[in-house]
């Protein structure tokens, strides 16, 4: 009985080691290392990981931008974090975060991929909470771009605290950010130090759309344009050209790939020369105005700033020299500690006399300036001076300078 006892264990495990050896299954009729070796074969992996090397995702992203509000977008741990868990930011610092890399962006789920191939191979695909100024409103731009735009949209808050000039720690009273509200263009707003209306380097998605733009009453605004039904790897992740290692996981458009209009002919240079033309004459009519400032460096690169128009504490800067000090500047200093490796958050108010008098407008700015500000830092952040929806653009730059020059 007992050598029949050990005779059946011997089978039982016989048979789960077989099975075991199996691996996965595959679709019917198909050997899943068939569908795996697809993709994970050396010479495709080779392939693909030299083309990714020359993109920014590989080029512009480390570890030095690991805060909680950073990390999620600039290290592979933070994305998998905030895509793993359905929140914004990090619970944490991530002081030894990665680069970007394949598993950030992929996460196998199955290995039968023939309905749905975008949901199984990617680390997400599920509708996206548009983040700025608190914005919960989930949007679906659809299964791939939803995973870029993840990453790809305007930033939201980036810190909590501030140390006052007393050397206290305090919260912000108030977002950094202000909202978009047009209800009333003509009413009044302190523009304070320390007060925020950029969107930071990734704002393609909201153009693409055709969102988001401060958008003026009465004005005409139109989202859908012939590129609309794309998705973002339609351009980014197009055909591989090994002669201007353009396409494929490089991300870098490949525009001989578009044949049917942009082969030979250079189609995004036009554009991209009359919506600059656009965002800079809009820009020069905020400086007119004294609520933007024109810089020239050493380099004679010229570049626009807004001019606030209240110190940190809400005090209205004077236009002529005075010798009262002011809250002049919030500094950001960030830095991680040595010991602890969590983050810092050195936002400091300055105290001193106020140098640039000459170029403050003396008044509250009006809610309408505020949005033709926004809607110039929501073009030139964008980044491809918009080519991602040309005809939402210059309609954004063209409604602002039209509110600007009608009041």
């Amino acid at each position: 009985m007992k050598n029949l006892t050990r005779l059946l264990l011997v089978l039982f495990a016989s048979g789960l080691l077989f099975t075991a050896c199996e691996g996965p299954m595959g679709p019917a009729g198909k050997d899943a290392n068939q569908v795996c070796l697809t993709c994970h074969n050396t010479p495709n992996q080779d392939a693909k990981l030299a083309e990714y090397h020359l993109s920014k995702h590989y080029l512009g992203t480390s570890s030095a931008r690991n805060t909680k509000y950073c990390a999620r977008c600039h290290t592979s741990e933070g994305f998998q974090e905030i895509t793993g868990n359905g929140k914004f930011v990090v619970a944490s610092e991530i002081p030894m975060g990665t680069r970007i890399s394949c598993t950030t962006c992929h996460k196998h789920r199955a290995f039968d991929f023939a309905d749905d191939t975008a949901t199984f191979v990617l680390r997400t695909t599920t509708p996206v909470a548009l983040n700025y100024n608190n914005n919960a409103t989930t949007t679906d731009f659809g299964l791939i771009n939803n995973l870029c735009v993840t990453c790809h949209q305007i930033r939201g808050v980036t810190s909590v605290n501030y140390t006052d000039a007393t050397g206290a720690v305090k919260t912000f009273s108030q977002l950094p950010f202000f909202p978009l509200d047009n209800s009333n263009e003509n009413t009044t707003v302190k523009y304070q130090v320390g007060r925020s209306f950029a969107v930071h380097d990734g704002n393609q998605s909201n153009l693409f759309a055709g969102i988001n733009a401060y958008e003026y009453v009465g004005k005409n605004y139109t989202r859908i344009w012939k590129h609309s039904a794309n998705a973002c790897t339609d351009c980014h992740m197009n055909e591989y050209n090994a002669d201007t290692q353009t396409g494929g996981h490089s991300l870098i458009v490949n525009e001989d790939a578009c044949t049917t209009c942009h082969q030979g002919a250079d189609k995004l240079t036009p554009i991209r020369t009359t919506i600059d033309a656009k965002r800079i004459e809009l820009a020069e009519l905020l400086v007119t105005r004294k609520v933007f400032k024109k810089s020239t460096n050493s380099s004679g690169v010229v570049s626009y700033s807004a001019e606030p128009s209240h110190d940190f504490y809400g005090v209205l800067f004077p236009t002529t020299q005075s010798t009262t000090i002011f809250a002049t500047a919030l500094v950001t200093a960030n830095t991680v500690g040595p010991t602890s490796g969590t983050l810092v958050y050195a936002n400091t108010v300055t105290l001193a006399t106020d140098n640039d008098y000459a170029n403050r407008i003396g008044r509250e700015w009006k809610y309408g300036e505020l949005g033709a500000a926004y809607n110039y830092g929501y073009i030139t952040s964008e980044l491809s001076l918009g080519v991602h929806n040309p005809t939402y653009a210059m309609q954004v730059l063209q409604n602002s300078i039209d509110w600007l020059k009608a009041n």
